[in-house]
């Protein structure tokens, strides 16, 4: 019995830390429900919001018509084109994921009875996007070319639905013509490994000053803050460009994945992305008292940043508010950045909107944690 009364006591003086502590409390029922939350919005099977472009080179009714059958639907996003532009460079811009191409002569031919050749051109980076896509234009096509033809013939839209086929498309894949998942994948992890690295060792490095107490010390030295800061952060930088480096060479080495870009593009927006993350681990090491709080407020955050970044799920994929987070989230632009590097070889001029994006952002993040730590500390 007395043994009982003793656990009884530990349990309550727990319960009762735990009931005083704010961020346990928060750990423990806020933050799950937000991930929930998140997760439950963002994460989705289903592909919609695809961008789409024609390029109507016979602009007659009919061709109107079948674009208008593909604005219809929100599995796709019509995005206009203008005269100087080219099928190709509608991809390689990444304006659009998918390019129909309408051939001339194409109201003629369906009113001769004879099925049209389109010619179709997909961004094969996200193989399982690109696929689905295929099956939701060829579904389209096939729709559209039947109804047409039901209103002319019904007999010929018997002999389709016997095996005939109801369209005719060329296929073009873009960049992953075999539709590897891990020319898209790999990319996507690299960004992940450079956000945990530099996000959690950055957040525990001055928690753990703050617990031996040896921060107050450095504090009253000669030494600036920023010069403090510097000499935390540098490390976690270097180490985390390193670590980058090592990531690329082994996706190389094991999986065949080549840079097509330069190094020195991805270096740099390499250098611009980590004044995010190292400003994140910034402020939430002003917040935290223990390294404890630290790991779990720095893993609520990436968790929310991967799951928004579309790493699993493409951001189109998401409802409109969650799009709009999704925007503002610095790893879904750097994850975009790694991937058309690496896989198109995308430049500088390319991916400028990226670039002002995570520059603007960097700044804005890394110099609130600056702000934070000089007034918490």
């Amino acid at each position: 019995m007395k043994g009982l009364g003793v656990l009884s006591t530990f349990i309550k003086k727990e319960f009762r830390q735990i009931m005083r502590s704010r961020e346990m409390l928060l750990v423990l029922f806020l933050l799950p429900a937000i991930q929930l939350l998140v997760m439950g919005f963002a994460v989705t099977n289903e592909v919609k919001h695809i961008d789409i472009s024609f390029f109507d080179l016979d602009r007659s009714i009919q061709s109107r018509r079948l674009m208008e059958a593909f604005s219809s639907t929100d599995r796709f996003h019509l995005v206009e084109v203008g005269e100087q532009d080219r099928p190709e460079l509608q991809l390689f811009r990444w304006k659009s994921k998918v390019v129909i191409v309408i051939p001339a002569g194409f109201e003629r031919k369906l009113a001769q009875g004879r099925i049209p050749a389109l010619q179709l051109l997909l961004d094969g980076i996200d193989g399982n996007t690109a696929s689905i896509a295929n099956a939701y234009v060829q579904s389209c096509v096939k729709g559209f070319t039947e109804g047409y033809l039901r209103g002319k013939d019904p007999r010929r839209v018997g002999y389709m639905l016997q095996g005939q086929k109801a369209s005719e498309i060329i296929i073009q894949m873009s960049f992953n013509p075999d539709l590897q998942s891990n020319l898209n994948i790999i990319p996507g992890i690299i960004a992940v490994l450079v956000t945990v690295t530099s996000m959690l060792l950055s957040a525990i490095s001055l928690v753990k000053e703050k617990e031996l107490g040896t921060l107050e010390q450095l504090l009253v030295t000669p030494v600036k803050k920023y010069q403090l800061l510097i000499g935390k952060i540098l490390p976690y930088l270097l180490i985390t460009l390193l670590q980058l480096q090592v990531a690329v060479l082994l996706a190389g080495l094991i999986f065949g994945i080549r840079v097509a870009g330069s190094y020195w593009v991805l270096t740099l927006f390499s250098i611009v992305y980590l004044f995010t993350s190292l400003g994140f681990g910034i402020f939430i090491s002003t917040r935290v008292e223990s390294q404890q709080q630290a790991m779990f407020f720095s893993w609520f955050m990436m968790v929310i940043m991967i799951l928004l970044s579309g790493f699993f799920v493409p951001v189109q994929n998401m409802p409109q508010g969650v799009r709009w987070v999704s925007f503002a989230n610095p790893l879904t632009h750097y994850m975009t950045v790694l991937r058309e590097i690496v896989v198109k070889g995308s430049g500088l001029m390319q991916l400028k909107e990226e670039l002002l994006v995570l520059l603007g952002g960097g700044m804005l993040v890394f110099g609130f944690g600056i702000l934070s730590f000089r007034k918490r500390v």
